[in-house]
Formats: C-alpha cells, sequence, structure tokens
C-alpha cells in the first residue's frame, strides 16, 4: 500500500457548489479528529465537511462520513476512491459550499466521488520501507575506510570509541545486502554488522 507524503488541495466547482478536497497523511484516529477540528476553523460556514479515511496495512480502519448528505453519496464515494488507489494512513475531507442548484444522489456520487479523485492526483506517493539500525565493530586498521563509506552511503547515527570502534547507522532494507558485503570487503573479510533494531514507515 502506499501513503501521501503531505497536505495536498483542490478545489472543483459543479453547478455553483464549490467542492474543496483536501488530503491528509495521518498516524492515527486523533489526528482525524484535529484535522477536522482545524479544517472547520480555516473554511467556515461550509454547507457540508464529508470524509473518509484508511489507517494502517492488513488489518486497517476504514471510515466515512456524508456530514448531513444522503446516505453513502459522499463519505463512501471518497473510501473508494483511496480504495482504488491502494491508500493508507490518509484522511480525505471535501468541503462543499452549496451553489443553490441540487445535484440529485446520482450527481452528488459523481462528485464528491471527482473531488477526491482529483487532490489523489496530485498528490505526492509514499511506499512503506524498512529500516535497519545497525552496528559494525572494526579494529583502529580499518576505521577509516569504514568510516567514509558509512557516512557516504547510509545514515550514520554514532561512533563509540573502545577497545574497537563500534558504528552505529541505519538504511534502507533494500540495500542491506550491498552494505553487508562492501562492509565484509572493507573490515578484513570480517563480518561484525549486527541488526539491532528494524522499523517500517512510509517514506
Amino acid at each position: 500500500m502506499n501513503s501521501i507524503l503531505e497536505k495536498t488541495i483542490n478545489e472543483i466547482h459543479i453547478k455553483k457548489s464549490r467542492f474543496i478536497a483536501l488530503a491528509l497523511p495521518i498516524q492515527e484516529e486523533r489526528d482525524v479528529v484535529e484535522s477536522l477540528k482545524l479544517i472547520k476553523k480555516e473554511y467556515t460556514n461550509a454547507n457540508h465537511y464529508t470524509y473518509a479515511y484508511i489507517l494502517g496495512d492488513k488489518s486497517n480502519i476504514q471510515k466515512a462520513s456524508d456530514d448531513g448528505e444522503p446516505t453513502r453519496t459522499a463519505g463512501f464515494p471518497i473510501l473508494e476512491v483511496l480504495q482504488k488507489n491502494d491508500l493508507t494512513n490518509i484522511l480525505v475531507v471535501v468541503i462543499r459550499y452549496f451553489g443553490g442548484i441540487k445535484l440529485g444522489v446520482g450527481g452528488l456520487i459523481r462528485a464528491y466521488s471527482s473531488s477526491a479523485s482529483e487532490v489523489i492526483k496530485i498528490t505526492t506517493k509514499t511506499k512503506k520501507i524498512t529500516t535497519y539500525e545497525c552496528i559494525v565493530k572494526c579494529s583502529y586498521d580499518y576505521i577509516g575506510n569504514i568510516d567514509k563509506y558509512l557516512r557516504q552511503n547510509t545514515n550514520l547515527l554514532d561512533v563509540a570509541y573502545s577497545d574497537e570502534i563500534t558504528f552505529k547507522f541505519k538504511i534502507d532494507a533494500l540495500n542491506y545486502d550491498e552494505v553487508k558485503s562492501q562492509l565484509f570487503n572493507k573490515n578484513n573479510y570480517t563480518d561484525n554488522l549486527q541488526i539491532i533494531n528494524q522499523s517500517s514507515e512510509y517514506a
């Protein structure tokens, strides 16, 4: 699944009604509550603040709100757009300022679906990557090559000096085999690389 990098806004007009769509990255349900509060303060006096969100990966949370529009004409079409785009950890809010012309059930579904689709098109997508936090130890004889390599090819976190030098760094799991091979060669063909932590995040 994918997520999005940052808040994105798009607006469309249909029969004099304004539909303002906001896509936001979220990490937990509390983010939804806070985001809706801020949006309602920024976009005051709108007729509807409809939304849908998905959280998590396999056993994910999916919710939608029509906020006063006829049942399943607003929140559910937005949710369907998120599902079709294989997105998670995302909230999409579509704000409607009514223009005086009723759209009917079909028109509303198309309007909210289009609003969500258009804002999703212009978001910056992110993929979930696995990151390893590692340590590698070496003698002072090999510090130069290893230090230089880690600074250029990993996220170097710490260097500790004692009888041996211990480097702590982070790497993308996709690069693990290459980094391991290079360190083996630079560390006198000694395998001293250890994974001490593993995490996954969208980036």
